[in-house]
């Protein structure tokens, strides 16, 4: 006999393992599309290394553009690095415009083509000058002032302001404001080689954001759909809350628009999204993973209260980076405790542990890591992690991690869902067949009364409809619906009159007719289990397999193999 591998549960469980591994498949796709140009190379070879010294003034004069301007009395700065610590050693604040110099000599033997220029990253905004020349710029300056700290600056120099040969003047004016640095490499290289990793650099820096808010905001509708629609459920609120507060901090690394009235009120509006997303993040673990930790919520509560009362009326101009220290400090020792809640919960077997915990820690170390970034904006601090100093942020990467787990979340609820609906539907007909097999012995053995008698009408369309599903049997689209219309019956009055004459549910009489003809064709052929189940009637295997043991009191496998036997 053929063997069939399609025949009994393996049936279920092979689905099973495909839907998982389109799953895991697609979730690897995603990953792999998301990491591939943090692999690509983040800068060209540079024809001349501008890293190291640079002249500095804190003063704001046009004049300082002129390539011919005496800088030899400025301040001597290595770059990249903070411009924020030497500013605030000369005046005292943290806040107001710089000028860098630095003179670089071009090789006679350079191609006589465009040069670009890279500048790492500048915070807050600049105006770039090469040879007293515009070259370009982001950000804006005081009043409308506007910062673009993530962005790279990569700009074209065009050939004709070039000195090959020659000593080249490269003026930046710098606008700073609670936090200023250059970070990144600096160098000349040439335009064409510097276009394609410009483009790695601004989608790694930038664009990723916007896949992260994009993300954010889907699913941020959906489970404000399910808060709104199950007011008991807390855990699709603070899953929605903490989606709608992420929204502002992945803007802040990828914002082009003026959206603030003030860079202090971009800086407030930072902080406070910070310290509620360190609010909102633990207590939707706490709900994830069927925590009990009323005392850290409290202790949640009341951060998120100081901070709301430090960002309203005590947090001015220069308290920006003291009270910002303070804030990032206590945000990333919550980071550590939400790492610890996913541990704890991977140790204990936790709900859902398995699925969310490997995002959730991925996004906490991200979070982590953005905060090594930010304190070392913020104060004097350095971190060095052997070797390794966070200066990139990764949090928009670390949120598309956690919209990913959260969207697993909701699709494993939904699924779990499902099989409690399913397994409940089960139970169900496991009552109705039994109910209808005990009332058939009770009619076998004479105990049962007989079926009330109708009138000679209904009687008649009732014979009719029996005639009909012994003849259509096979149809799946035979329904209660479809037989009253086709005898003019209301489908309740139907459903009914059916039982009333025959004894038995209609649902019961089509399975039975089913299942005998699908009993005979395991009885007499070879054909595959999946295909008899169709051809009778069933739309799924899994119901058909769940129905016939309880007309035949054994699987559709074990009843071919003992009849063929016989």
């Amino acid at each position: 006999m053929k063997k069939n591998l399609f025949d009994s549960d393996q049936f279920d469980t092979l689905k099973t393992w495909t839907r998982q591994g389109i799953f895991f498949f697609g979730l690897l796709c995603m990953v792999l599309i998301i990491a591939y140009p943090y692999t690509q190379p983040k800068s060209p070879k540079p024809l001349t290394v501008l890293n190291g010294p640079w002249k500095m003034s804190m003063e704001d004069n046009p004049a300082f553009s002129d390539p011919e301007f005496d800088d030899s009395s400025w301040e001597s700065l290595d770059l990249p690095g903070s411009l924020v610590r030497p500013m605030i050693e000369k005046t005292g604040r943290s806040i107001g415009v710089c000028w860098l110099r630095k003179t670089v000599t071009v090789d006679t033997d350079t191609r006589r083509e465009d040069l670009g220029l890279m500048l790492g990253r500048i915070g807050n905004a600049d105006e770039t000058f090469v040879n007293g020349k515009p070259v370009g710029g982001l950000g804006h300056f005081p009043p409308e002032e506007f910062a673009m700290w993530n962005f790279p600056r990569n700009y074209r120099i065009p050939e004709n302001i070039v000195l090959f040969g020659g000593k080249n003047v490269i003026a930046i004016r710098v606008n700073v404001h609670g936090m200023g640095e250059i970070l990144g490499d600096l160098g000349l290289t040439y335009h064409k080689d510097l276009t394609p990793c410009a483009d790695t650099a601004r989608f790694i820096h930038v664009s990723m954001g916007y896949v992260a808010i994009a993300m954010g905001m889907a699913l941020f509708m959906i489970f404000s759909f399910f808060s709104l629609k199950r007011f008991e459920t807390e855990e699709y609120m603070y899953h929605s809350l903490q989606l709608g507060i992420g929204l502002p901090i992945v803007l802040e690394i990828c914002n082009l628009w003026p959206i603030y009235p003030s860079q202090l009120a971009r800086l407030k509006i930072l902080a406070f999204s910070w310290a509620l997303l360190n609010v909102l993040h633990p207590i939707s673990l706490h709900r994830t993973y069927n925590f009990e930790r009323p005392w850290m919520e409290r202790f949640l509560w009341f951060y998120i209260a100081v901070v709301s009362v430090f960002c309203l009326f005590i947090t001015g101009e220069d308290a920006i980076r003291s009270h910002g220290s303070i804030l990032i400090a206590t945000a990333t020792a919550i980071g550590f405790y939400n790492l610890s809640c996913h541990v704890s919960a991977l140790i204990k077997r936790s709900p859902y542990a398995r699925v969310f915990s490997f995002f959730g820690i991925a996004v906490v170390l991200c979070a982590i890591h953005d905060g090594f970034c930010y304190l070392g904006k913020f104060s004097p601090v350095t971190v060095n992690m052997f070797g390794y100093v966070p200066e990139v942020m990764i949090f928009h990467v670390g949120a598309v991690f956690l919209y990913m787990g959260i969207a697993i979340i909701l699709v494993s609820k939904f699924i779990a869902i499902t099989e409690d609906v399913e397994a409940l539907n089960e139970n169900l007909e496991t009552y109705i067949h039994e109910n209808a097999r005990l009332s058939q012995k009770l009619e076998d053995s004479g105990l049962k009364k007989k079926p009330l008698a109708l009138s000679s009408g209904a009687e008649e369309k009732i014979k009719y409809a029996i005639q009909h599903i012994h003849q259509n049997y096979t149809d799946p689209d035979l329904t209660r619906e479809s037989l009253a219309d086709q005898v003019g019956i209301h489908p309740d009055s139907f459903g009914r009159l059916f039982k009333k004459y025959t004894g038995r549910k209609l649902g019961d009489f089509i399975y039975e007719i089913r299942i005998e003809e699908a009993a005979r064709r395991l009885r007499e052929d070879n054909t595959n289990v999946i295909d008899i189940a169709f051809d009778v009637g069933f739309e799924s295997i899994r119901t058909f397999n769940r129905i016939f043991p309880k007309f035949m009191d054994t699987t559709p496998n074990r009843y071919r193999s003992l009849h063929q036997r016989e």
